[in-house]
């Protein structure tokens, strides 16, 4: 004598091919054929132990272990590229096997129920039981809450069911509200970077160039068109590394003005006589010892 195996509860959605006894054989078997083929190919990459095909009379259900949202998906893209329109109603319940072994059959209220879910669903809506919901709920609620009462619906055993079908309303609004979030997350990301860079600044400021002057008889020194001073007793001016417009003003005179660029460390000294026509140039400071010293020291000269 076989013993039943044990129940076990997983996610059902059934696939029904509406009028399907009503067609031709030739048409009926292309149906399945073409019905079976692509639900292969959507339980591609579900493992193998989570999932289960079982053949029905107008159709056949996708029998899933684990995620319920995975299944809805699964059922909705499967009806989403249909030849023909399917009806489509997905149910959490028990399953069993009528015995351990290969001519076992599936039962129980898991499949009865997505059955007659899919019986009252149409090629536009698809229906979920109120179990299936509550399942929903339990990992996903935020996904749950896009789906609105059907109706309550009485099936050929006088057994009434209280189904549920995806809001459009709600599932709209579910999704501007999870582009808000990503958009927002992008937003703190972009924040965050431009944060550290601040912070990186404030604890970590570059290192300042120099500007050394020698100017006669004097000059009022201005960089950027801001004034910094006058020279002398100015001598030296520290800068941020980058571009800048180095001007000096004495009266009765044309105003000395360069365009300098300037790396981080590096020192330029400017040299100019007001009232002297040779144009002055900025040139970077030399090593102590000038030129000659530097290059002996290298060619191992003394």
């Amino acid at each position: 004598m076989s013993i039943p195996a044990p129940p076990a509860h997983a996610n059902v959605a059934f696939l029904r091919i509406p009028r399907f006894a009503s067609r031709p054989v030739g048409e009926q078997a292309a149906l399945k054929e073409e019905l079976e083929s692509r639900t292969r190919d959507a339980l591609a990459r579900v493992p193998a132990p989570e999932r289960a095909v079982l053949d029905a009379d107008d159709g056949l259900a996708v029998v899933l272990f684990g995620d319920p949202a995975r299944a809805f998906d699964i059922a909705q893209s499967l009806a989403a590229g249909s030849v023909e329109p399917l009806h489509v109603g997905v149910n959490y319940g028990p399953l069993a096997l009528t015995a351990k072994a290969p001519e076992g059959r599936v039962f129980g209220d898991g499949l009865a129920a997505a059955a007659a879910a899919a019986r009252f669903a149409t090629s536009e809506r698809a229906l979920v039981t109120h179990d299936f919901l509550r399942a929903l709920q339990a990992t996903e609620p935020l996904r749950a809450e896009s789906f609105s009462p059907a109706g309550d619906f009485t099936d050929t055993r006088v057994r009434m069911h209280s189904l549920y079908a995806p809001d459009p309303a709600k599932v709209a609004a579910r999704r501007r509200r999870a582009m808000r979030f990503a958009a927002s997350g992008v937003a703190a990301l972009l924040l965050a970077g431009v944060a550290t860079r601040l912070a990186h600044h404030a604890f970590f400021p570059p290192q300042p160039a120099f500007v050394s002057l020698a100017i006669k008889p004097r000059g009022d020194v201005y960089v950027d068109g801001v004034a910094r001073g006058r020279t002398p007793p100015l001598m030296r001016v520290a800068l941020d590394p980058g571009p800048h417009v180095v001007s000096v003003r004495h009266p009765g005179f044309a105003p000395l003005e360069l365009a300098v660029d300037l790396k981080a460390g590096e020192e330029m000294k400017i040299t100019h006589q007001f009232g002297s026509s040779a144009r002055p140039r900025p040139r970077p400071e030399q090593p102590k010892g000038g030129f000659w010293s530097e290059l002996r020291r290298k060619l191992g000269g003394s």
